[in-house]
Order: C-alpha cells, then structure tokens, then sequence
C-alpha cells in the first residue's frame, strides 16, 4: 500500500508541477500583451487519512490564482484613442457584436465584457475597437451634437462608440452674430472722405459671406457715419442693402470710443439671403463690437476697443468672429481623462457624443478569462458590476494615449519555471525509485 501511495503521490506532484509550468508558459507568451493579466499557482495538499501514529500519503493540486486587480506599466502611445486605467480596479466595456449589418454592427444580446486592454482604434466602419477585436463601449448622447449625455450610467445604456458617417462624419456651420472688430479710424480724415472695409462672416448655412461698409468722416467732431453696408449679389440673390442700428461711431477728444454706449453696431439684412440653391429664411443681425465706450472724465483706452487716433486711412487691427464657423468634415477621434470621446473637425470645433465609463467588481479577481485580456462578469463569486464615470469610488482614472502592458514579471516567472522543473523531476524519481521497489518485491517470488 505505502508503495502504491508513493506512486500517486508523485504522480500528483508531477501532474500539479506540469500545471504550473503550464500558467507560467501562459505568461511569458503574453509578457507584451497589453493589459494581460497573469496567473499564479496556488498548491494545496490532499490528505486522505492522518492520525497520531498513521499517515497516508494523499498528493498534491494545484489551482490557479488570478491577478486581475495587479496593474501592469503604462507607457504613452501616438494614438489618441488609446487610453489606460490608472488608480483604481475598473474595467472598460466591450462587446463582440452578435452580427455586422453591412457597416453597422448589431451588439443585441452580445454578452457584456470588460477588459483593461485598452489600445483602441477607428477600424473601416468607425467602431472603436482594440488588438483582441472587442468594441468598446459608451453612453451616446440622447440628442445629436448637444453632447446631452445621461448624468449617472448603467450597463443599460451602453452601445457601440462610433463615427457614425451619417450622423458625426460632418458638423454644421453657425451662423455669425458678434464679431470683434477692432480699428483705429484716421483723425486728420477730413469732413465727407471715406473709409472702406470688408468684414467676412458666416451665415445659417456656414457658408462665407461679406459685409461690405462705408464710413463717411461726419462734419460734426469725432464722428463717423455709416453711410452703407450691402453684401455683394451671389448666385441666386442681387446685392442686399442692410439696415444700421446704431448708424454712427463718436470718439472722445482723447480717441477713445464714445457712442454706441455699449460699443456695439448691429447689421441687419434688408432681406433674406442665400448661398446656391439653399435659401436663408428670415433676415439675420449681425453685431459688430468695436470695444468697450468711454467712462466719463479722462478715459484709459481699452487696448481691444476702436479708436480715432493720427493717421489718414483706417486701420483695421483685427477681426474676430466669435461664433460663426463654416461646416467641418471629421478628422480624428480621442479620448479624454473624463472618459469622454472627442471627434475633432476640420473647422477647429469638437463634438462630445459619448462618453465612456468604468466597471468596478467587488472581487475583480474572480471574473472568468475570455479570449483577448478579456473577462466576463458571469462569475457570482465576483460581484455585480457596479458602472462609474472615471474618477469616482474606486473606478480610477484614464491616463489619455497611454496602454497598460502585461503585469507578468519575468525574472519571477523564470524562478519559478526553475523550481517547478526540478520539483517534477523529483517527483518523476519517486516514481522511478517506488517503480523499482515493486520489482524488487516482483523478484521475491522467483
């Protein structure tokens, strides 16, 4: 019996060592896989009966020990969509669609994953999606382009993050309302000459247009009249005549602007205007700042308001336009430290559609192990998920263009391999030294 005990005994040691030799392989194949996280051996004894004066030899098995919640080093990367979970034990959102529909993919009744491999990038139908082909997951704003994402998220609410080409592949224009005109108008102009200038703006449609105005040196002191505006005739409307409200700018005997109080002169079209075939409708005002009016008494110049200085042309210094902008087409997505993805435009705006939340598990160490540094929350023993933006509980925060690397140590794994070698080794003897004893015992009968 001792014999026959010896022999599964070792049997098991070789079997548990082999496993073991099995994680650590595992490992080190996976020692550049991003946001892998590494298994370690845990040995447990199997005794089938003990006593004071008796021992039976039970064996030995291993299981493995997960280590989800070991961060692994996060370096930078050029890739804007890329990000790491710093700080804390949350989990990006993924999903495998459940079917692609030509260029849309189909995440219903696609099982909820998360994973903290997080190299993300656009593929060719606009999904995000890492190196282990898992999509990732985002709240989506309720109305298209109003960034009006829910306040609290849930797993309920996640679908694809997409640059969706019939929604977010383009951004409208604005229509101009104040624009920041700044210039000095010539002092020693004389009564009744002239002064031109052009001042572009945009209009509902985010197409380019231009005001054209006249000023007429006033015989009254230090002042200038606004003696016209027009916008120049397109391909479907003449020339356009616009009404001026104030009609006039005045100056104070130290140059600084006087009147309109408020420094600003509205434009407004005579009629509605268009660019090609798509018509404006309503007319819409256009307003002017040309800087903060003087205080009473002895005025301090705003360095950004008008002036009347010396000089005998006018001298436009700058112009500003604070809120039309033409159309832009998409040209990059990010991610932000707030979860938040970015598409940026040609037209220097941005758009905030979604927003990407963390996933956090009471014991993050019992998530079963998919393909792809990937988990399943499936597990009882690991909670129930709980979603939080980054930076709240125990979520973490997003460190933007970065990825974690594998947690795997290889100088541990290689004193580990060494020790695990040699301990099946030796219980590969035991085998070999109880194999002789029985046919010692085989030789007594002969």
């Amino acid at each position: 019996m001792g014999v026959g005990n010896a022999l599964n005994t070792a049997l098991s040691g070789m079997t548990a060592f082999a496993t073991q030799i099995g994680y650590i392989s595992e490992n080190l194949a996976n020692v550049s896989t991003t946001g892998y996280k590494g298994v370690q051996s845990n040995f447990q004894s199997y005794v089938t009966q003990s006593s004071a004066s008796f021992e039976s030899p039970g064996g030995v098995a291993v299981t493995p020990i997960y280590q989800n919640t070991t961060a692994g080093q996060v370096t930078s990367t050029s890739v804007a969509t890329n990000f790491a979970i710093a700080n804390g034990t949350g989990f990006a959102p993924v999903a495998t669609p459940s079917t692609i529909n030509g260029t849309v993919a189909n995440f219903s009744g696609s099982a909820q994953l998360y994973t903290q491999a997080c190299d993300f990038t656009v593929n060719n139908n606009g999904y995000l999606v890492n190196s282990a082909g898992d999509y990732l997951m985002g709240v989506k704003e309720q109305t298209a382009y109003l960034g009006d994402i829910p306040g609290t998220p849930s797993l309920g609410n996640l679908t694809g993050v997409r640059v969706d080409p019939a929604v977010y592949s383009t951004i409208p224009g604005k229509a101009s309302s104040t624009i920041n005109y700044n210039a000095n108008f010539p002092a020693s102009a004389a009564s009744g000459s002239t002064a031109t200038s052009q001042v572009q703006f945009y209009d509902s449609l985010g197409t380019a247009q231009t005001l054209n105005i006249v000023y007429t040196k006033a015989a009254a002191a230090n002042t200038w009249t606004i003696t016209s505006a027009t916008i120049p005739s397109d391909t479907t409307v003449p020339a356009l005549t616009v009404a001026i409200n104030p009609g006039s700018l005045t100056f104070t005997t130290s140059g600084a602007l006087l009147t309109p109080a408020n420094g600003n002169v509205t434009f407004t079209p005579s009629a509605a205007f268009a660019d090609g075939a798509a018509q404006m409708t309503g007319a819409t005002a256009l307003t002017l700042a040309y800087g903060t009016a003087a205080a009473a008494g002895p005025p301090a110049v705003a360095a950004s308001g008008s002036t009347q200085y010396t000089g005998t042309s006018l001298e436009v210094r700058s112009v500003a336009d604070l809120t039309g902008q033409a159309p832009g087409a998409f040209q990059s997505a990010a991610i932000d430290n707030n979860g938040f993805v970015v598409f940026n435009y040609s037209n220097g705006e941005q758009l905030k559609p979604y927003r990407v939340p963390l996933v956090t598990f009471a014991n993050p160490n019992e998530l079963q192990r998919v393909t792809g540094a990937t988990f399943s929350g499936n597990n009882i023993q690991a909670g129930t998920p709980s979603v939080q933006w980054a930076g709240q509980g125990n979520a973490g925060t997003i460190t933007p263009s970065s990825i974690e690397g594998s947690n795997v140590d290889i100088a541990t794994e290689l004193t580990q391999m060494i020790v695990a070698q040699r301990a099946y080794t030796s219980n590969s003897k035991v085998i070999s030294a109880a194999d002789q004893m029985i046919q010692d015992a085989l030789q007594l009968v002969h």
